[in-house]
């Protein structure tokens, strides 16, 4: 059953990978990493705002916002899942809580990732 799960996740992903590069480049994360509001802050050389506190609240739901976050999730989930359960590496329980930390590291480090480097 799980192995179904994870087939729908990269078919998934494939759908909003698909979307994402039809739709162009703009962001769509632009309402999360702007929340300082105009002209209060300039973005500084290591993707945080100057003279404004990072705050963990803000980055947690600015990334569960993000569709950036969501493609990799999905995309790594089912494809950590399918080669750990498809495979019988590890039991389908282990492979599931496994293959949900690396969808979620993998989400977040990228996300995090393109929001240093495009600043």
């Amino acid at each position: 059953m799980l192995i179904q799960l994870y087939i729908f996740a990269l078919v998934l992903s494939a759908i909003l990978l698909v979307a994402s590069l039809l739709v162009g480049d703009t962001s769509s994360d632009v309402a999360a990493d702007q929340e300082a509001g105009p002209g209060s802050a300039r973005p500084s050389d290591i993707g945080q705002l100057d003279g404004v506190q990072p705050s963990p609240k803000r980055f947690f739901l600015g990334t569960l916002k993000s569709v950036r976050f969501w493609t990799f999730f999905v995309a790594f989930f089912g494809m950590t899942g399918l080669v750990l359960d498809g495979l019988d590496v590890m039991t389908p329980a282990v492979a599931l809580l496994v293959a949900i930390g690396t969808g979620v590291i993998v989400g977040a480090g990228t996300n995090a990732a393109v929001r240093i480097f495009s600043a």
